[in-house]
């Protein structure tokens, strides 16, 4: 594993911030950074994959920067990429009390919400990754 260098990090940064803005325009009002904006990623993420099935890697790189921004701006994460046996990605390492740190695998969340369908919800694997850290502490 290894952390991103400034300028990898100011690209997911803006990647995520065109993500908010296209899921600001999907709704009609500005969204945040929030649990609720993950509803609506998931509800966009389910209306382009029954037109596109396997979306293009700039669609998928846009989900996946936004989930990770909610992550790192909630939880005072770092962009990281992994290197694994489970074909690694995108990662935000959360700091945990224990001055340990929690992995939440976005690339991996985001593939398999998108084969998975809802059933591997970005805003059930946000909730769940943040009770986690809450019960660290």
């Amino acid at each position: 594993m290894k952390f991103l260098a400034l300028d990898q990090i100011r690209q997911m940064v803006e990647m995520a911030e065109q993500a908010r803005s296209g899921l600001s325009e999907y709704v009609g009002y500005e969204v945040a950074y929030d649990a609720i904006a993950l509803q609506l990623l998931d509800e966009w993420i389910d209306r382009h994959t029954q037109q596109f099935p396997q979306p293009s890697q700039k669609m998928y790189l846009l989900w996946v920067s936004f989930l990770g921004e909610v992550l790192r701006r909630h939880h005072e994460g770092e962009w990281a990429l992994l290197e694994d046996d489970e074909g690694g990605g995108m990662a935000i390492l959360c700091p945990q009390s224990d001055g340990g740190r929690h992995i939440a695998k976005v690339s991996r969340q985001v593939r398999r919400r998108i084969t998975d369908g809802m059933s591997a919800s970005l805003s059930y694997f946000y909730t769940i990754t943040s009770i986690e850290l809450k019960a660290t502490e």
